[in-house]
């Protein structure tokens, strides 16, 4: 049997420095979605290139759907390309309108540092943080002037930069602020540089106008590469959020990231693999093949593997195996298994499990308990609805959750 967990973990680690232009673009092509121009060729990446990509830190913690671009752009950096990661400081107080149905609320600088404070220290087990040249774009934005910043702008029709359907949508309530924010990122590119820029699929037409930008200062407009956007756990079709409480926190312990990828449905399983995963585009036919054959045992070497690289160890990725299997395989529990709630005798049992804050809501718990989800671990009885918590029990909740109530 193919162990993709050894094989990924082992790849995550090795030297790509000295990688063709061809095995850059093969694995390129296995994690990105949309590129511009839509043909890119191997010859086009043989230089050494900038390569930006930027995050505006409108919030503190950010779940693994965030690290999708991070991942493209560790193979650059470890091809030994130059990368730019831009904390847009600047364009955070407009915020990036892609995909809102509202504006964004004005965000302070008091709390753009907050959320700054932590994010390079939360992406660094996945991607060398000292090898990235980090700026702040207010860096160079707080300095363009007015008249070269509306001279930019009087080259660039208004039915170019509100031809996203995000603007259509909400017409009436679209500021101008945000209609210039892309022409923003692109003044980003021009004092880089930039050759390659990546992010989401969400990005594209931001990335179109960063090349017009660009060509306005008589620059070679910027590849740009862009990564899915990572569905949610629960299968929905819903991205990943904390909103919809689908989500992998990267702060998360390794037990509870095990877990959830396992509680991944099968359909998402390649998906996610290409996400965080490095592989060649010739690899993925195997690969998908594997999947179809051993859904749970892929889903098994996938959490083995995301798991090691965040303590880069793959013996952290077994250990957390071995642990899940006699929790769930074999059943065998112990004391440290658990996680303790305490609450006051005679709390109805929805109450008490909301009280974890492990799911999105009371109706899910609700669905949960009524679809016969919820059990008694020391008598094996299926508690319902109007089961009220008088004594310290140990539960399980759906398919990966555990308990005890104490009382």
């Amino acid at each position: 049997m193919q162990r993709y967990d050894e094989l990924l973990f082992e790849r995550f680690n090795e030297d790509w420095s000295k990688l063709t232009p061809t095995q850059l673009l093969s694995l390129l092509r296995v994690k990105t979605q949309i590129t511009l121009p839509a043909t890119i060729e191997p010859a086009m990446l043989k230089d050494k290139l900038n390569i930006k990509l930027g995050i505006d830190p409108t919030g503190a913690d950010i779940h693994i759907g965030h690290l999708c671009p991070i991942f493209v752009l560790n193979i650059f950096l470890k091809c030994g390309h130059h990368v730019d990661f831009i904390i847009g400081d600047f364009t955070a107080k407009i915020g990036d309108p892609s995909g809102r149905n509202t504006e964004r609320a004005m965000i302070t600088d008091e709390q753009i540092a907050r959320n700054f404070a932590t994010y390079v220290q939360q992406i660094a087990p996945y991607i060398d943080t000292k090898k990235l040249h980090v700026h702040k774009n207010s860096e160079w934005l707080s300095k363009t002037s007015l008249t070269e910043f509306l001279s930019v702008l009087q080259r660039i029709k208004l039915a170019v930069a509100t031809q996203r359907e995000d603007f259509r949508n909400r017409i009436e309530n679209v500021s101008l602020a945000e209609v210039t924010y892309a022409v923003l990122m692109g003044l980003d590119s021009v004092n880089l540089h930039t050759g390659i820029e990546l992010g989401g699929l969400d990005q594209i037409l931001n990335f179109s106008q960063c090349r017009l930008v660009q060509e306005i200062y008589n620059q070679k407009p910027e590849m740009a590469f862009g990564t899915p956007i990572l569905e949610g756990l629960s299968g929905d079709g819903r991205k990943m959020s904390k909103s919809y409480n689908n989500y992998i926190a990267v702060t998360a312990s390794a037990a509870d990231k095990f877990g959830k990828f396992m509680s991944l449905p099968d359909n998402l399983l390649l998906k996610y693999y290409q996400a965080f995963g490095y592989l060649y585009a010739e690899e993925i036919p195997a690969l998908t093949q594997f999947i179809k054959a051993n859904p749970m045992e892929a889903k098994k070497q996938l959490a083995t593997y995301f798991v090691s690289i965040d303590g880069n160890d793959l013996n952290i990725g077994l250990t957390e195996r071995e642990n899940f299997e006699r929790k769930f395989s074999k059943r065998e529990l112990t004391d440290d298994d658990f996680v303790t709630i305490k609450v006051a005798p005679h709390t109805p049992l929805l109450n008490a499990i909301a009280s974890t804050g492990k799911f999105a809501s009371n109706g899910e718990i609700k669905r949960l308990i009524m679809a016969g989800a919820v059990t008694d671990l020391d008598t094996k009885e299926k508690l319902g609805i109007n089961y009220n918590v008088t004594k310290t029990v140990r539960i399980k909740v759906g398919k990966l959750n555990i308990f005890k109530m104490e009382v």
